[in-house]
């Protein structure tokens, strides 16, 4: 088994720009990289502090996009839909990160990453051209569905969640010097495993049990530990995927009387390429590590350090399989993906003093967090130009950027408080009487019509269709809230940091910021009542995935998908979805490599452009279908 501290020298090395960007010779590739989340003041600002040697290298040696929007919703699924087809959700079905399907009850919701895009993907029609395509984790790449990539890699199932398991070793019936503790793993409902941890005695003069663990009573294919240290375990399940988990053995009195097991949740990916492409890449790289582990960390099973190690890992497979996958099989166009930024800003984006919980302290805290997200992307990328020849282009995107939110909605509450969704006594819908339903997602949210014919169980009358979405409508452009004003030890707390932290992470204007809040009044306390909803709009004519009306939230709020109090408290501190224009909602776009010029994209683009650009570098028609355009100043010398 492979040991940590492998992956973290891996990881320094790569984190210095030593070499030649582009000094490799063969086939060329379009490598797309999406960053998710990433906001271009932040990367910006990151640069000028030094922090992201790689991402100035290709900003020097390439394009850097200064005035570039993501689309409408600004959500994860929907962008990246954009990106990779050049179409807006309307043609992609990628209509919110939640999709409630027609044909089924009011209340379905299904996975947009786990759904199929109708607008068919660069990778794909470049398939069909001929060309040998790849696809890493990309949103919207699921190989499951039909528009796949020659060689694809996507998320697949979590077959147990994380845990942290109390030993109790008993004495070996075999060994003398070991003692033994067995766990159980269930797997499914119909598959549990024993796990077997033997902890046996040093040789003299050594310290600490040297620890084996497996799924096998004789510890055949084993993973060997000592305390504290990281050790990964992998099986076989039953539909024939490769899954595993990482582990520590945690223990602080010397007997192991209290020891724990802690090990990541059980994970697999799907694989989808040639006969034997599966098999090779699980012997090679072993089992898709889990993404992170948010639990863990707030349950203190592990460490901010433990956190951010299991996210590296799962960072460095990303790489690995992807480089490995660009040297072995030498694909015409390759994407892959990286989460770790939107993740930690999701989680940590607390910079708006009416954040719940706010002080200067923790924001410089938190952002550092953010901060680490960046570095590591940096450190991805290191390796990724360490690798590409002088023929290849390389594109770095993300989906959207993020902004902080202090209060969070609950449509359906309004839709509740109005008589149109109906619960029984247990608090579950009645769909013999609700009329309505909404499924949220980050800043936005599509409220659906029970209707006849469209929806399983629909009780509204067609004739009826119209005037209810009015309704619908009307509901929400009237809804109030109070207005979220700012405490004034938060304020306090906000002002004194800035003035004093010349160097704090990410601080944008402070005088801009200062003024703000003085000039609308938010230190006042107030019981004034705003308006939430930035956007209410009634939809006709679009995609069977849209609701009857869209729901877009003010600056500052989102949208909470259970029942609950109008306004709650924030659970995520940063979030997307809304008004593309917004600066915080900006996402980053840069290329460079064979045939790109230096300098900056000025002209206006969006992420609908860049599968246009990708089809005019690759030689090949652009699809009727796609909405956008190829971006004259990469595409000049082409």
């Amino acid at each position: 088994m492979k040991k940590w501290g492998i992956w973290l020298l891996i990881l320094f090395i790569a984190g210095s720009p030593s070499h030649a960007f582009g000094s490799g010779k063969g086939k060329s590739t379009e490598v797309v990289i999406s960053f998710d989340g990433m906001r271009q003041d932040f990367l910006g600002t990151n640069i000028k502090q030094g922090i992201m040697p790689h991402f100035k290298e290709v900003a020097d040696k390439g394009m850097y996009a200064e005035n570039i929007q993501t689309i409408f919703p600004s959500l994860t699924s929907a962008s990246h839909a954009a990106i990779a087809t050049g179409t807006k959700p309307s043609e992609s079905g990628m209509v919110s990160n939640e999709i409630h399907k027609p044909n089924k009850k009011l209340t379905n919701r299904d996975s947009a990453f786990y759904s199929p895009l109708d607008s068919e993907p660069v990778w794909s029609v470049a398939r069909k051209k001929g060309k040998t395509t790849a696809t890493i984790l990309f949103p919207g790449s699921n190989p499951k569905f039909p528009y796949r990539a020659d060689y694809a890699i996507y998320y697949g199932k979590t077959w147990a969640e994380s845990d942290l398991a109390k030993l109790e070793f008993k004495k070996s019936q075999s060994k003398k010097t070991s003692k033994r503790a067995v766990i159980p793993l269930k797997i499914s409902k119909n598959d549990t495993r024993s796990i077997y941890i033997d902890a046996d005695k040093p040789a003299k003069g050594r310290k600490g049990y040297t620890i084996q663990v497996s799924f096998k009573p004789d510890m055949k294919e084993s993973s060997s530990v000592r305390l504290n240290e990281w050790g990964t375990l992998s099986f076989m399940t039953k539909t024939n995927d490769l899954a595993g988990f990482t582990f520590k053995i945690k223990a602080n009195k010397p007997d192991l009387s209290d020891a724990k097991l802690y090990r990541t949740a059980v994970t697999s990916a799907v694989i989808h390429g040639p006969e034997g492409f599966k098999n090779e890449i699980n012997n090679k790289f072993g089992y898709f590590p889990v993404q992170d582990d948010d639990e863990a960390l707030a349950n203190r099973w592990i460490t901010r350090k433990e956190y951010e190690e299991i996210n590296t890992r799962f960072a460095q497979w990303t790489t690995d399989v992807s480089l490995y996958i660009k040297d072995r099989y030498k694909p015409d166009i390759l994407f892959f993906y990286y989460p770790q930024v939107d993740h930690e800003s999701h989680n940590y984006l607390l910079v708006d003093p009416r954040q719940p919980g706010y002080s200067y302290e923790k924001s410089q805290r938190y952002l550092n967090y953010i901060r680490w997200s960046y570095r590591l992307s940096d450190k991805m990328l290191g390796q990724v130009l360490s690798k590409l020849n002088k023929t290849d282009r390389i594109y770095l995107v993300s989906d959207h950027g993020m902004e902080p939110v202090h209060s969070r909605l609950s449509p359906n509450e309004e839709l509740e408080k109005a008589g149109l969704l109906v619960k029984d006594g247990s608090g579950k819908i009645n769909y013999k009487k609700s009329k309505a339903f909404a499924v949220a997602s980050g800043s936005i949210a599509q409220v659906y019509i029970n209707l006849k014919g469209r929806e399983k169980k629909g009780i509204v009358e067609q004739r009826d269709y119209t005037s209810l979405q009015k309704r619908i409508a009307e509901i929400f452009e009237n809804a109030k809230v109070e207005k979220k004003t700012i405490k004034l030890k938060n304020y306090l707390s906000f002002v004194s940091g800035h003035l004093t932290d010349k160097d704090a992470a990410f601080n944008g204007s402070f005088y801009d910021s200062a003024k703000a809040i003085k000039n609308t009044g938010l230190l006042s306390p107030s019981k004034s009542k705003v308006s939430p909803y930035e956007q209410v709009i009634p939809i006709r004519n679009s995609h069977e995935n849209t609701g009857d009306v869209l729901l877009a939230a003010q600056k500052g709020y989102y949208m909470a998908q259970g029942d609950g109090s109008e306004v709650k408290m924030v659970k995520d501190l940063g979030n997307h979805g809304g008004d593309p224009s917004r600066k915080e909602l900006t996402p980053i776009f840069l290329a460079a490599g064979n045939g790109i010029s230096k300098g900056r994209i000025l002209s206006k683009i969006t992420t609908l452009d860049i599968a246009p650009t990708l089809y005019e570098f690759m030689k090949m028609d652009i699809p009727d279908f796609v909405e956008g355009e190829p971006i004259a100043e990469l595409t000049k010398n082409n």
